[in-house]
């Protein structure tokens, strides 16, 4: 999809209410399944949400339970991304195989040794 058609999907759902949203959600859904061969990239914790609001819409919970409930799921995945992206991060760094940092100069003298006399 170009981003052009993406963007003017999104901008004319934007000003839907939640029902007839959930009522597109449907019909993209029918789409895919005669259409489609994957499930694009949703992650393991996005289908689990998309579980869960589709289980929550079938024992008929109010529209604004609901959009409460995707709402701490929504913050809860951007959560899980970050963390997910830090560690990509981190496995970067350990594959590139960073160098360890130098060792600090040996500039300082040592300590002046010093006698303790106990009477």
């Amino acid at each position: 999809m170009n981003e052009i058609l993406r963007k003017e999907i999104w901008r004319k759902l934007e000003g839907l209410p939640d029902d007839k949203a959930y009522q597109v959600l449907d019909y993209v859904n029918f789409l895919r399944s005669r259409y489609s061969a994957g499930d694009g990239r949703a992650t393991s914790f996005q289908r689990f949400g998309e579980a869960v609001q589709e289980t929550m819409r079938r024992g008929k919970v109010p529209a604004k339970a609901l959009k409460e409930t995707m709402k701490v799921m929504s913050s809860a995945d951007r959560v899980l991304d970050t963390v997910r992206e830090a560690g990509r991060e981190f496995l970067a760094e350990l594959e590139a195989g960073r160098p360890e940092p130098p060792p600090p100069p040996d500039d300082e003298k040592p300590p002046e040794s010093r006698e303790i006399v106990v009477e």
